[in-house]
């Protein structure tokens, strides 16, 4: 039997481990180059590119997070960058002693792995191995949204150990309200997956770990204290039962302190700064915010052929702007699983599926603005896109549904084919436009075109047209990032010329920031026209003569290389002139999102020129020579 019971285990740790592997092969793709394409794709490399050139070791990890690498001349802190540290660290060490490679690809079948095999080998020991390896697989290959996050929303794709937090989280409290053991060395595997999650995306995927493990302590203290009243001390029990295993083996819980101390060393200096820098600086942009809120009632939409939630059905009648793909939607297969486990169990588990549903609630009706729920905790104050949520309703609904006992539901033949129908009729949907999703392949002369800017006299390059927007949408207004689409992104080639740059892309940029290129109209170099939202432009307007003289002193002025110019974004008029008065381009290639570019580089006689005093006195039209 015992033997058995090893070989069913052995057949569902190998089959956690080799299925995502599978999935990277089949949808992933790419394993040798970077993950770039265009876009928010480009911030995530950066990001860790960032850490492996501003960390410093003072005792404590610190970063610089006040620079002008970019948004060049003058500045700005780096603070609100989409930072989850553990693939930040993932990325430095690689980049450090490997260079450029598909190195986050490679943490993210690592991230679908731990999300797996960690859930079947957390929940095996409550809940049986076949229940544990149905959770670890629902909660990888089911959640839908947070597949479709990659390579885009890369940090919200990675989820795993947020994910393994919440189970730990209904495992606390499924024992404590039914009165099961609770081991020491299952408090340090909590307390190691907990602070883990200090490791994933800051703004929001760490905060519903945090979320969840408070409320479960809420609810757990409510019970424990009933029962202490009512001369049941538990806790004493607890303690009491910790105290005998510490004392039989004190080397053993030595050494299961030692990876969550770790994990403490690297992240909470790096998050305690990142915190403290952010309440500094943060300013509250409620224009954008409304627009990214999804309708409560897509979790009620499925993944069918012809009602597919992926393309936001619907936005008419909820009058809602959903962010992501399925936003929102965990899926039919998922909703169903979590009904019937709810529904069934709800006499029984009540108490153990309180603080998930307290979850639920929060943050399914959370609206920045209207319902403000998530802000009660101190890492809500950041979230400003609720649908983001929708990659932990897989995990909810699992968890709801570990506690079905089939022998005793009354149609589970019914059930079974119902759920077997919906998950593959879901998968094949989903999985076909995942497929469809094609890696990105960089210029053959790409890597070259990098190299060429990097060797050139000067610390920034101008990419034009440029783009200095934040995802709250600053700067959009003031026209800073007119070709928003195209050039969001380029801002994050610095990672390949090391050279700053005068562009950025962050959750929010700070007005003073704003100001301080407002100031001097940089926003005049691109177009004279007031900005439209609804309008879609492929590329600038013809640039006027006193445009030309002003980009050529803003050259002039600053300590530029040369020119980054995305030819594609330009007329052919505006880069005849633009070539005629700076200089004939000496590399070309093909940018990811913006399309063909060419390198100019600065004149030796404008070198002379650079004066940084003269750039702050600039205006449009005059007064700039």
């Amino acid at each position: 039997m015992n033997f058995k019971k090893n070989k069913q285990n052995l057949l569902f740790i190998f089959a956690a481990l080799l299925l995502p592997v599978i999935y990277g092969i089949v949808f992933v793709r790419n394993f040798s180059l970077p993950v770039t394409g265009g876009g928010d794709i480009d911030e995530w490399e950066f990001v860790g590119y960032y850490l492996s050139e501003n960390l410093r070791f003072d005792i404590f990890p610190q970063l610089n997070l006040r620079q002008n690498q970019t948004l060049y001349p003058f500045g700005v802190t780096q603070v609100f960058s989409d930072w989850s540290l553990e693939s930040n660290y993932w990325y430095a060490l690689f980049y450090k002693w490997l260079g450029h490679g598909a190195w986050l690809n490679y943490y993210y079948v690592l991230s679908l792995i731990i999300s797996f095999l960690g859930s079947y080998l957390l929940l095996k020991k409550d809940f049986g191995p076949r229940k544990a390896f149905f959770a670890g697989f629902v909660v990888t290959f089911f959640n839908f949204y947070a597949l479709h996050k990659y390579p885009y929303h890369f940090n919200h794709s990675t989820i795993h150990w947020t994910i393994l937090s919440i189970f730990a989280d209904f495992v606390l409290i499924k024992r404590i309200v039914l009165k099961e053991k609770i081991s020491l060395k299952w408090v340090f595997l909590k307390a190691f997956v907990l602070i883990a999650t200090l490791g994933m995306n800051l703004g929001y995927i760490c905060g519903y770990a945090l979320s969840s493990f408070m409320l479960s302590l809420f609810v757990a203290a409510i019970v424990l204290i009933y029962r202490y009243l009512n001369n049941d001390n538990q806790v004493l029990g607890y303690f009491s039962d910790w105290a005998r295993e510490l004392q039989q083996n004190k080397g053993l819980f030595l050494g299961l302190a030692v990876p969550p101390l770790l994990l403490l060393y690297f992240y909470l200096p790096l998050v305690w700064q990142i915190y403290q820098e952010s309440n500094l600086v943060y300013y509250r942009n409620t224009e954008k915010t409304v627009a990214m809120w999804s309708h409560p009632l897509r979790m009620l939409f499925p993944y069918f052929p012809f009602f597919d939630v992926t393309f936001y059905p619907l936005t008419d009648i909820l009058k809602d702007k959903p962010e992501g793909l399925g936003s929102g939607s965990p899926g039919w297969f998922c909703l169903i699983t979590g009904i019937t486990g709810l529904w069934l169990n709800r006499k029984k588990y009540w108490l153990a599926f309180l603080p998930l549903l307290i979850l639920l609630l929060l943050y399914t009706f959370y609206h920045p603005n209207r319902v403000p729920t998530v802000k009660i905790f101190p890492w809500g104050t950041y979230n400003r896109v609720p649908s983001r949520f929708t990659s932990i309703l897989p995990v909810i609904f699992t968890c709801f549904f570990l506690t079905v006992n089939f022998y005793q539901v009354k149609y589970r033949n019914w059930l079974i084919g119902i759920m077997c129908i919906t998950g593959l009729t879901e998968l094949v949907v989903v999985y076909r436009s995942l497929y469809n999703k094609l890696p990105y392949e960089v210029d053959s002369n790409f890597f070259n075109y990098m190299g060429i800017i990097e060797k050139q006299k000067g610390e920034a390059v101008l990419d034009f047209p440029f783009c200095i927007v934040g995802g709250d949408g600053s700067g959009m207004k003031e026209n800073l990032c007119p070709l928003y689409e195209k050039t969001c992104n380029i801002y994050a080639l610095r990672r390949f010329h090391h050279k700053k740059v005068m562009g950025a892309y962050y959750s929010y940029i700070q007005p003073q920031t704003i100001r301080s290129f407002t100031k001097i109209n940089v926003s005049a170099m691109q177009t004279l026209h007031p900005f439209n939202p609804e309008v879609k432009r492929e590329r600038l307007e013809d640039l006027t003569e006193e445009q030309l003289a002003y980009l050529v002193k803003y050259l002039q002025y600053n300590d530029f290389c040369g020119i980054n110019l995305c030819i594609d974004l330009i007329s052919e008029q505006t880069y005849n002139r633009i070539v005629k008065t700076i200089g004939m381009p000496i590399a070309a290639t093909v940018l990811p999102g913006a399309g063909r570019a060419v390198f100019i580089p600065k004149p030796d006689e404008w070198r002379k020129l650079v004066n940084p005093e003269k750039v702050l006195s600039m205006r449009f039209p005059c007064g700039c020579y």
